[in-house]
């Protein structure tokens, strides 16, 4: 439990443990529900053909999918499911962690938001990257996917 008070939904750490060890989803989104527990708002499955998300423009273009699901005034957690293989022919497959908290929420949600993100973090086991977005200029694919490689 966070210092705010707010549980985190078992299903949620269920969905972690697919996303990290199976790639069940390409991403979820989790929001506060009634000032209690964090809970799954919605996901979307990883692609049937997972040859589609292997090149960076493929990747891209489910993180765009992604970006447009995000509301300007809602602050929300993420993971995403980065997949995609460099220049020199890696293959990336990382899930990462990025904190949505647009500067138009109203305050007393980004601090509720920011208070719970430890709780939600802290059962996400083995996540090692994060981000940050206050605005749709900090949602940068190329940004988060030039750290995620960079770190790999």
């Amino acid at each position: 439990m966070a210092m705010s008070g707010i549980e985190v939904d078992q299903s949620v750490v269920t969905l972690f443990n697919d996303m990290k060890i199976r790639h069940t989803n390409k991403y979820a989104i989790f929001r506060i529900e009634k000032k209690k527990a964090i809970v799954l708002d919605l996901s979307a499955d990883a692609n049937a053909d997972a040859d589609e998300t292997t090149d960076r423009e493929g990747d891209k273009k489910r993180f765009q999918e992604l970006s447009t699901l995000l509301k300007t005034a809602e602050p929300r957690y993420v993971l995403y499911d980065f997949r995609f293989t460099t220049k020199e022919g890696r293959l990336i497959n990382k899930l990462a962690f990025i904190f949505w908290c647009p500067e138009d929420s109203k305050v007393g949600d980004k601090m509720l938001y920011a208070a719970s993100k430890d709780a939600i973090k802290k059962t996400f086991n083995g996540l090692s990257t994060e981000f940050q977005a206050n605005d749709r200029g900090d949602f940068d694919y190329t940004l988060y996917a030039d750290e995620v490689e960079r770190k790999s």
